[in-house]
């Protein structure tokens, strides 16, 4: 099986469904709490279905549980808010995350949404891994599935 990941920020509707397009996504998990406002583009809730069915034939679904809490997001944005080089801000969303996606049914939820296909993308709205929770996501599914997963960031 390939996890994909993908974040639309930064990216053109063009490049974004290129990218999907060409690496063979059969289904995109739109993993972020909330994909409904205007800063979304593209990817608002309404639009991105039909768009990924219309230019790429890929299935789409939503899991807010994938995504941190709004409580994590909140306190996360006003530390960096607070201090833009604070080299513990990240560390700190790091260990919450993991800790919530630990708490919720991660491995049953991804089964889930993952049946049937072996070329699934996570969505988010970060441009860049890095410091994202897609990675940290796609990482937790590779290591509780005990099987060979690679991870393709897009």
């Amino acid at each position: 099986m390939r996890i994909y990941t993908i974040g639309f920020a930064g990216k053109s509707a063009e490049q974004f469904f290129t990218k999907l397009r060409d690496a063979g996504v059969e289904k995109l998990i739109d993993i972020r709490r909330s994909n409904n406002t205007l800063y979304c583009g593209f990817t608002r809730r309404r639009d991105l279905p039909f768009f990924l069915e219309r230019l790429a034939g890929i299935r789409y679904v939503h899991e807010p549980d994938f995504a941190p809490s709004v409580e994590l997001l909140r306190d996360y944005q006003a530390r960096i808010k607070k201090n833009r080089k604070d080299p513990d801000a990240w560390p700190e969303y790091v260990r919450r995350f993991q800790d919530e996606i630990a708490a919720r049914p991660v491995m049953e939820l991804f089964r889930k949404h993952a049946e049937g296909t072996d070329r699934v993308c996570l969505l988010c709205t970060e441009p860049a891994p890095d410091q994202c929770h897609r990675r940290l996501l796609a990482e937790h599914i590779r290591k509780e599935a005990g099987a060979a997963i690679d991870v393709v960031h897009l």
